[in-house]
């Protein structure tokens, strides 16, 4: 038991030390195989990504919701990741270093598109905590509506 409680933690700790670095520099390329990975390794949590650009108006007024969102619900029980689908990682970085971000973002590979099937953004997918996929929305979303769903995956 102690075995697989450690090789967990550091699991956990692995995953929020390559987040963390990532946040620090907004220009980390995401692929569709590392996005699956960090959903699954964050099994007890909710996760939600969130696809967007910096081009994309309804994106960028979903931004300050997802930011005070990560304000209220703690890091032990969502993982807020953020990829952008800018085509100009110049852009990207641009936008990305004055929004304010609080949660990691990182800009798409070109297999992400296909492999979650964006058609539209913003597109925000939500995770339970057991790593299986709830909900895809597609459009805006407000941080209050997607707050209700994470409480009560949490069972809050």
């Amino acid at each position: 038991m102690y075995k697989y409680s450690f090789a967990f933690l550091l699991c956990v700790l692995l995953l929020g030390s390559s987040l963390a670095q990532a946040q620090n520099r907004p220009e980390a390329l995401i692929s569709s195989q590392d996005i699956i990975k960090a959903v699954s390794q964050a099994k007890g949590k909710v996760v939600v990504v969130n696809f967007w650009a910096s081009w994309c108006p309804p994106c960028r007024q979903e931004i300050p919701d997802l930011i005070e969102l990560r304000k209220r619900i703690p890091e032990n029980k969502l993982l807020l990741i953020g990829v952008s689908i800018d085509q100009d990682p110049a852009m990207f970085s641009k936008f990305a270093s004055k929004a304010g971000f609080n949660y990691p973002v990182y800009l798409a590979k070109a297999d992400v598109p296909q492999a979650f099937s964006l058609r539209s953004i913003p597109r925000t997918m939500v995770y339970s905590p057991k790593g299986e996929m709830v909900k895809a929305i597609e459009g805006f979303v407000t941080g209050a509506e997607l707050e209700k769903m994470i409480n009560k995956l949490l069972g809050s």
